[in-house]
């Protein structure tokens, strides 16, 4: 009768175990599997003896080095790797991001590509956090920016990691998460408080009228400040969006996955009538054939892959330092709650899927005026002569 046994094997960080199956018929010891659980590896041998007890030898497997039966972490990123392909091919995340996982990725599989998963403790990725948080540090001490957060590309390679963990269980490679519970670090000095006055986008627009990249830049800044765009949304924007005749325009954001109709603005409404004028003219002056139906792209209706170079030379030539085009998202929340809606109804217009991510677009310190105490007063006011409180 053949004999199957369990061995147990000591790691670096627990336990593996070992089982082989000695064939009555040669009586050598053959390997079959290994398990980095005990009741798996039991429950294996109790399946074996079973098949052995029917008269069937159970199928014979090759045996593997050590690297090659433990999960890496290299292994565990290919598989998050594949799942990002995946959604960028459905449309769940946009190029932008999914370049950006791929650029987060790759240092960490510098340094840990071969690493298995089970030695990848808490502690470990935690150790890696800070030591990623130290070193940004000194490089912006290095660079006179001593006041910046050094924290940020921390989290984000926290993220990454965080999201290879996840995979590798979903996938079977490991039993438990030990990224998920890490929490990041505080961002609080590096949250951008650049919100923009009514009279400050006015500056902007003026500016933007002035450059080569007018026919399309004033309209890039206006659907983002009257209608919090995205860069991803502004150049998303399609001519099947736009309905001038019912004065509606839907935006679809990639990143979340929301899709929002928005009453157009007026002078949104003029910058997109200009724009269309502008390029239905320009192919018809030239002889330029439509390829593509984006409303902000090349004069065939292509779209443009980035609206960086033309934004950046606008600010650099008119001082308008440290002001980034995302920002007009934080300039939109704010002035829509200065103008009397809720965190709620700006949630739901910006496309956010939380009212705390909202809040945090919301800059109202100091800005907010005397108008929630007159309407406290209002309120107080009427337990006067004639009025009531309910």
């Amino acid at each position: 009768m053949a004999t199957v046994t369990i061995a147990t094997r000591l790691l670096k960080k627990g336990k593996a175990y070992v089982i082989h199956v000695k064939d009555p018929e040669t009586g050598k010891k053959e390997y079959h599997k290994t398990y980095r659980r005990k009741d798996l590896a039991q429950e294996e041998v109790n399946r074996v003896r079973t098949l052995i007890d029917s008269g069937r030898m159970p199928a014979k497997e090759a045996k593997q080095t050590k690297q090659q039966s433990l999960p890496t972490f290299g292994q565990a990123a290919k598989l998050c790797q594949d799942e990002w392909d995946r959604k960028l091919g459905e449309g769940k995340i946009g190029a932008e991001s999914h370049s950006g996982y791929g650029y987060l990725l790759a240092p960490i599989l510098k340094e840990w590509k071969r690493t298995l998963l089970h030695d990848l403790d808490e502690d470990t990725i935690r150790d890696y956090r800070i030591c990623i948080a130290k070193k940004t540090k000194a490089k912006l001490i290095a660079k006179g920016e001593k006041g910046k957060n050094c924290n940020v590309l921390a989290n984000r390679r926290l993220f990454i990691i965080k999201q290879v963990f996840a995979q590798a269980k979903h996938n079977g490679l490991i039993d438990h998460d030990v990224a998920k519970p890490i929490p990041y670090l505080s961002e609080q000095g590096s949250e951008r408080k650049n919100a923009q006055k009514p009279i400050e986008v006015d500056a902007l627009l003026e500016a933007a009228a002035q450059r080569r990249a007018k026919h399309y830049m004033v309209l890039a800044i206006l659907l983002a400040v009257e209608h919090g765009c995205s860069t991803q949304e502004v150049l998303a924007l399609k001519l099947a969006d736009v309905h001038l005749d019912e004065n509606r325009i839907t935006f679809h954001r990639t990143k979340n996955g929301v899709t929002r109709s928005h009453q157009i603005m007026p002078r949104t409404r003029d910058a997109l009538i200009a724009r269309l004028e502008h390029v239905t003219q320009y192919q018809e002056k030239r002889g330029v054939k439509a390829k593509g139906n984006y409303v902000i792209g090349h004069m065939d209706g292509m779209p443009f892959k980035s609206i960086d170079t033309a934004w950046s030379n606008l600010c650099t030539k008119h001082d308008f330092n440290d002001l980034h085009f995302h920002d007009h998202r934080h300039t939109y929340c704010t002035n829509m709650l200065l103008s009397g809606s809720t965190l709620k109804e700006t949630n739901v217009m910006i496309g956010h899927k939380t009212l705390r991510m909202t809040d945090r677009y919301s800059h109202l310190e100091g800005v907010i005026g005397s108008s929630p105490q007159d309407r406290l007063a209002r309120r107080y006011a009427m337990t006067g002569v004639g009025g009531h409180l309910t």
